[in-house]
Parts: C-alpha cells; structure tokens; sequence
C-alpha cells in the first residue's frame, strides 16, 4: 500500500515508534505487562486532559462509543437534555440521548457558527436540564465551540456539561480541573496520533456520583461506566477483552505527547492552524467556520460547482495527500483539512503548494508560491519546534 499523507479528520498518520508498538508480539491482556501498560495509560490520559482530580476511562471502541457511555451511564429516561448542534456530530447526541429516552431539546445553530453563549443562557433560564451536550471541535463544520464559557454556565443552571472532545484533545488547550467539565469524551485516532479504535473519557467525582444514585439502573453492560470503573480501578478486573495491540500503540502515543509537553503541542497545532488558514486564505477560498471559532486541529473551506471529489482525487492520485469532502449533504461542496498529530512545516508547505496547483486547474485564480510565502512567518516559527531529523 502507497504512504500517503493523512490530512482528514482523522485517522492520522502514526509515528514509526507507535508503528513499532503494534508490530510486536501478542500479549496476553492477562499479563503483568500488560497491566502495567494499561496503568500507565491512564496516567498519561489524566496528563493529557490536565487533571490531577478526574477519573480516566481507556474503552476497546470508537468515540462514537464513548459518547454513548456517558449518554446511557450519565442519562435516565425522561431526563432533559439540552444538546447543542453546530454540526453532524453535535446532532448525533441528540440521536444517541433520544435511543435512550431522554426528552432532548436540540438547538441547532446555523452551519458555520457557534453555540452562541446568550441564546444557550436564555435555554438554562427558561427550563431545567439534567445535562448540556456540547461539540469542542465540530469536524463536519470545522467550528471550535467555547466549551469553557458553555460548562460554566451550564454548571451555574445546576446541569451536567458533556463535552466531545474527539477532535480537541491533545491538540487544542483544556484542562480539566480548572475548566468545570462533568465528563470529557474523545479517543485515539485524532490528535492524540494513535491507531483507530480506543474511546478515551475523564470524568468528575460528582459525575460518578450522578451514576451512583441513579433511580433506574443503566441499561448497558458494555457502554456502563460505572462496570468499567472497577477495571479502571484495577485492570485485572475481568469485563470484556480489551484492544491490547491499540492500547500498547497509545502508550507509545502518549508518551511522545509527554516529551513533546502538552503545552508546546497546544501551541504546536495553532501554528499549525494558523499557517493553513492564512495559505488558504491567500488562495481566495470561503471558509466553513465563521472568523475566530475556527479550529486549529480542522479547517474547511467551500469548493465552486460542487467539485469536492474531483479535488480529493486529485491531491491523492498526484501528490499522495488524502484530503476529505464534507459530511452528507455538504460531501461535494466542501473540502475539510485535519491537521493534527505529527504533521511539522513540510507537511504544510507541500500541502498548500499541492492545493494551489490542484486549484488553479480547476479554474481559481491562484498565484503560485504565495500560500507558502504568507505562511512562512508561522512555518519558521514552526520548524524551531520540530526535533531535528536523524542524519
């Protein structure tokens, strides 16, 4: 199979020494080795997510998973919640928390924007909810919502906040203690550069709490986080066979994002972002997100007459760069970037020297070389942060 560049939103490429992790022999996931891993995980999870006070969940599935153990574990039936849609996947709460009969009210908000902070207050003042669903980074309209703002009133009007973070962790800043989320879903593929496959969640005392004293049971056995904590608390614990292989890949993940320092990561993709808005911009392209709620981990922009497909195609058969389309009803109109885990300056500069010649061929007025050259102040300070490649 040809190397490409994986530029969708997610998976991402994975590092030769995450690739080493899962060329190893099987291990037993009854082995001390591989308890060992699995603690030390977790740890790494509780670093990432910035908390010394959370609760770290590692679960063998997806992030659509994870979404559907804090809605079953978290939510009963009847109970209200509030889910707040800036996307496809803002809306796929809604669908999760309706499967388990919750009385959902769903805001939608116009494609592109944000949850507006004073429309979401004026919901909390009318009604009272059990929760508040919120997207970090809705990779369907590339918008990174103010998910600290959102919890902290959600906490106000006394409502649980759920955030997904499947596209933010480990590539935009949140911290958790300091921040007042109830529970923080994601999982491996995206910035965290780990194989597809493992939902990842940290959660609050007050949150387990809310588990504890729930009137009707949670009606899951795999998607239940209260089963779970006991394997959290001790991974020997027996429930269900974990992915060994992906756990032992997202160590070696994790600990490059330790060496690499959660805080120079953070920074690490908002140059990122930062270099790919401005090359783009330069190209003349319409943005998905509106200004300043676009996200440094995603970016879309609009194609003209409906070309999204032709344009993948092209950046993949010629340059070996996998872009994606847009989602459903957007999948020829809209061209999305993910841009996160171990991307560095040459990356960017191939990739929007790519996008211009892909383009200008399909009929945009585009001057060559200029992405690259209105992107180089943030390139520069980009390539000092890079390790210095093997000679």
């Amino acid at each position: 199979m040809v190397q490409e560049l994986l530029l969708i939103p997610g998976p991402t490429n994975l590092s030769q020494r995450v690739l080493n992790a899962l060329n190893q022999p099987q291990v037993s996931h009854m082995s001390p080795e591989f308890y060992e891993a699995f603690e030390e995980c977790l740890k790494l999870i509780k670093y990432v997510y910035r908390s010394e006070k959370g609760h770290p969940y590692l679960l063998s599935g997806s992030g659509s998973l994870a979404m559907e153990a804090a809605i079953v574990s978290l939510i009963e039936p009847k109970d209200k919640v509030l889910v707040l849609d800036t996307g496809h996947f803002g809306f796929r709460f809604s669908t999760i928390a309706e499967a388990h009969d919750a009385d959902v009210h769903l805001e939608t908000f116009e494609f592109g924007k944000h949850a507006n902070i004073g429309r979401v207050k004026e919901l909390l003042e009318k009604d009272s909810f059990k929760a508040v669903c919120i997207t970090h980074v809705e990779t369907s309209s590339t918008i990174v919502n103010p998910i600290k703002e959102l919890a902290q009133l959600a906490r106000k009007y006394g409502a649980l906040s759920i955030i997904d973070s499947i596209c933010g962790l480990g590539g935009i800043e949140l911290n958790f203690d300091e921040e007042g989320y109830d529970l923080v879903l994601s999982c491996s593929q995206k910035c965290l550069a780990a194989p597809p496959g493992l939902a990842i969640l940290c959660l609050t005392d007050k949150a387990l709490e809310v588990m504890q004293n729930r009137k009707v049971p949670i009606r899951s056995y795999y998607a239940n986080l209260l089963k779970w904590k006991k394997v959290m608390d001790e991974p020997s614990y027996y429930l269900a066979t974990p992915a060994v292989n992906l756990i032992l890949a997202l160590r070696e993940a994790l600990l490059e994002i330790k060496e690499e320092g959660i805080e120079k990561r953070w920074e690490r993709h908002k140059l990122i972002g930062e270099s790919f808005r401005a090359g783009l911009e330069s190209m003349g392209v319409e943005f998905v997100a509106e200004e300043n709620y676009r996200a440094d981990t995603v970016t879309g922009f609009y194609t003209r007459d409906e070309k999204a497909q032709e344009i993948q195609a092209m950046m993949r058969k010629r340059f070996r760069i996998h872009i994606a389309k847009g989602l459903y009803e957007n999948k020829n109109k809209i061209i999305r970037i993910g841009h996160f885990g171990n991307l560095w300056s040459r990356d960017i500069a191939s990739t929007l020297s790519a996008l211009e010649i892909t383009l200008k061929a399909f009929g945009r007025d585009i001057k060559l070389g200029e992405a690259n050259r209105v992107a180089q102040p943030y390139l520069e300070k980009l390539s000092l942060m890079e390790p210095p490649l093997p000679i």
